[in-house]
């Protein structure tokens, strides 16, 4: 089986060879420093290109949001139409009981996410931060 060497891969071996090991230290750290620059630029323009993606997304799920509040506001508006038509209650005490009720929903489930904050934000990262100081600071005494 007959392998194929690019054009240019002969000269470039032969000036390599020439090369005394600090040189080609040296280039192979240029290099390796050039792959770095390189990978952290694409890097950033593929986070850049995914923000703008994610914002365009979080755009249009503020929308639906808006949309979603004003229709149950609508709900509740026809709600208390309804309730106070019936005669049995003036219709302002019909949209205040209504409103009550929004506001105890309202109430309770902001309760239960306030108990389900982050209390102690990145717990893994801080026990490794923590450890990695540790050992530092054994390593320099």
């Amino acid at each position: 089986m007959e392998t194929t060497h690019h054009p240019a891969s002969a000269p470039d071996a032969a000036r390599l060879r020439a090369l005394s090991a600090k040189e080609l230290v040296t280039q192979l750290a240029q290099k390796a420093s050039l792959l770095a620059r390189k990978e952290i630029e694409l890097a950033k323009s593929e986070a850049r290109e995914q923000l703008r993606a994610e914002v365009k997304m979080a755009s249009g799920l503020g929308v639906a949001g808006v949309c979603a509040l004003i229709t149950v506001q609508m709900l509740l508006v026809a709600l208390v139409f309804g309730l106070a038509e019936g005669g049995v209650l003036a219709g302002w005490l019909t949209a205040l009981i209504v409103a009550a009720v929004v506001l105890a929903v309202g109430t309770v489930a902001g309760l239960v996410g306030w108990k389900k904050r982050v209390r102690q934000p990145l717990p893994s990262t801080r026990r490794s931060v923590e450890e990695n100081v540790r050992w530092a600071k054994e390593r320099m005494a």
